[in-house]
């Protein structure tokens, strides 16, 4: 296929150009032409890269038969001018959209962000007759799409757009707004390219990186005198109050007045009155010579910087767009570097509760706690040594995140059904689920109860409700003469669901378990779990959690969706479930071994006991990894023998609040 796509592009700096740069150079490698049209020369600092000669070479390229090329606008000259005077961005796109289609017609058009992206692409398709898939980011969907002067418009592109690639509340915006529930489409989820953000690589080498703008345009972004000759921490992205900026200056200070010598490096800008609070905030704690502000850098050298940071912290809270999902703390956690995040930016990672506090990152309940956030990052300071193991856990979880995705093949699945004007239209498959809820086997059962003429329970809500898919159950229960082998296999998918259901219900957290949080699972005073450390530790198990028994194997029931995908008959073997709270997490299956482990977790016995009344011998290392994998997963927590007022709740309550 031949794809424009419209949309930030290196030299600017953020998410959404990031996101376009890697899915044009991955649609590229699968064999397509990328027709780039982008105003991204046009970005003035403090929010342009720093690009040297071989960065701007990478933004182009030739993969076999695919290939990636960039069309920039003209920088506003005299032959643009006009009152009152801007850059015609959304004319120069769309008009250069519609040249590179008269010189070699494209399939598909595809825009990354409203303004002026979207907009200039709802034109360029106008022109050509090229169907358009338009796509929102985050500020975006969350702020411009609410103004009253531009949101008449953007409904209208939405509307006219043959897809729209929105999830979530987005995706239900849209449709209130017009858009054809058919023609909203998830794109799956982004992958960071790993083969460049890994533990191992070049570090950037600050020296060298102040000679590269001695004479270059970006100089005056280079402010403050450390020189990088000892540890530091790093941030990346915009600067604010939110991002956390702020605070991190003030608990800098406390680091220099305790006589911890440290450093930051801020891979990081703001608009003026921002960029200028901060050089001042920082000039005004004492710090110029524990601070580097560095201009951005293209996204192919942010592992350099990441690499050389003791830690990296995301600080962002109570950021105002709700939808908005940074992508720093993935790159920092690929880069196998120790992340110091807010639970806000922690809890957007999908599976967060497998990257614990003290375990995988370290988590930070309230930014703006001063006093907190300065006790953990000095006691990294203090004892760095730990901070590789927190960062390689980190990088383990974020591979396994990334795993199986689907990137960027479910968005050129949808290019190609938009290219061929085939209407993209919901699967089948889909809706019965959404339709569904909670009891799909159950909806697979009633319907072969309905065919063969057996008469089903009322519904009382659009949906099966638990009451109903017991009621279901009690008929094929008192199916008990001459009925066929398969209803003993549909009958046990409905018992599957109707447990699973009921657990759910009786999976609240009790009133003494009111403090327990999944992200704060490691209760101890150290500020890291070290490798060796969880022997002497005592597991919980999470308050939240129920192990259901089954007589039959049940693992050949997930991820059934039809009929034709259920077992031909029961495997009678015993089975394990770990069941969370409702809408927390999916249920687990686990084997017995696991099952027998999660019931000696009940706060009374060290890892070292627990695996002495299993096995009856020495420990084993492997009996250490197996509860540590439990840990991992989110089934248990770890926390030291509480002595004197330092009882279960308050180390608990002590550990959510920061203060250890």
């Amino acid at each position: 296929m031949r794809i424009c796509l419209i949309g930030k592009f290196p030299p600017i700096q953020g998410g959404v150009s990031m996101r376009t740069f890697w899915t044009a150079h991955a649609l590229a490698r699968r064999g397509h032409d990328v027709e780039v049209v982008t105003n991204a020369k046009e970005a003035q600092p403090p929010f342009r890269m720093h690009m040297r000669s071989e960065d701007w070479g990478r933004c182009e390229a030739t993969y076999g038969r695919g290939r990636v090329r960039v069309h920039w606008s003209d920088p506003v000259d005299r032959a643009q001018s006009y009152l009152p005077m801007a850059s015609p961005f959304v004319s120069k796109l769309a008009g250069i959209a519609a040249r590179v289609h008269a010189e070699r017609p494209c399939d598909v058009i595809y825009s990354h962000y409203l303004e002026p992206y979207g907009v200039a692409a709802h034109l360029a398709a106008q022109i050509t007759g090229v169907p358009h898939v338009v796509r929102m980011a985050g500020s975006d969907a969350g702020r411009l799409w609410h103004h009253p002067q531009l949101e008449p418009l953007y409904d209208h592109v939405l509307r006219a757009a043959s897809v729209v690639i929105a999830a979530g509340s987005v995706a239900e915006r849209a449709i209130a707004r017009g858009v054809d529930p058919e023609c909203v489409r998830p794109a799956g989820a982004f992958v960071v390219p790993e083969e460049l953000f890994t533990p191992v690589g070049p570090l950037l080498d600050l020296t060298t990186l102040r000679r590269e703008l001695d004479h270059s345009d970006a100089r005056d972004q280079l402010w403050g005198e450390f020189a990088g000759d000892r540890p530091y921490f790093g941030i990346a992205g915009k600067l604010g109050e939110r991002k956390g900026s702020f605070a991190l200056l003030a608990a800098m200070q406390r680091l220099r007045e305790a006589g911890l010598d440290c450093g930051l490096v801020a891979l990081a800008h703001g608009q003026p009155d921002v960029e200028a609070r901060f050089r001042a905030e920082a000039r005004e704690r004492g710090l110029m010579d524990r601070v580097l502000q560095i201009p951005f850098l293209p996204h192919w050298r942010v592992p350099e910087f990441l690499r050389g940071c003791l830690a990296v912290c995301c600080l962002e809270q109570d950021f105002p767009i709700a939808i908005h999902t940074p992508i720093v703390a993935l790159e920092v956690l690929l880069c196998g570097r120790c992340l110091v995040g807010s639970t806000e930016v922690i809890r957007k990672l999908p599976g967060f509760w497998k990257l614990p506090d003290k375990y995988g990152c370290v988590a930070i309940a309230d930014v703006n706690n001063i006093e907190a956030l300065a006790e953990r990052l000095a006691a990294i300071i203090k004892n760095p040594a730990p901070a590789a193991a927190i960062g390689a856990r980190g990088c383990a979880f974020a591979r396994e995140l990334q795993n199986g995705i689907a990137f960027p093949q479910i968005l050129e699945q949808i290019f190609a059904s938009t290219a061929s004007r085939k209407r993209v239209r919901r699967r089948k498959q889909e809706m019965v689920q959404e339709e569904a809820g909670h009891f799909p086997l159950t909806t697979i059962a009633a319907t072969v109860l309905a065919k063969r003429g057996k008469k089903l329970p009322r519904a009382t809500t659009a949906r099966l409700d638990l009451a109903r898919a017991r009621r279901i159950l009690a008929e094929f229960e008192h199916i008990k003469r001459n009925r066929p082998r398969s209803f003993d296999v549909l009958a046990a998918a409905v018992r599957i669901e109707v447990a699973l259901a009921q657990a759910e219900l009786e999976a609240a957290p009790s009133r003494n378990d009111a403090n327990y949080d999944p992200l704060f699972r490691v209760c101890m005073e150290d500020w890291a779990l070290k490798d060796g450390d969880i022997a002497s530790l005592i597991p919980l198990r999470d308050p939240s959690l129920r192990v259901l028994r089954f007589e039959f194997d049940v693992a050949p029931f997930r991820g059934v969706s039809t009929l034709k995908e259920l077992p031909i008959a029961l495997d009678y073997k015993p089975s394990h479930l770990a069941v969370f709270t409702a809408g927390r997490r999916e249920p687990l299956l686990v084997d017995g071994v696991t099952a027998h482990i999660l019931d000696l977790c009940d706060g009374a016995r060290s890892v070292d006991e627990i695996i002495a009344v299993m096995a009856g011998s020495m420990r084993d290392p492997k009996h250490i990894r197996w509860i540590e994998n439990m840990f991992a997963c989110g089934l248990i927590g770890l926390q030291q023998k509480a002595e004197g007022p330092m009882a279960r709740g308050q180390l608990r309550s002590a550990q959510a609040s920061g203060r250890l």
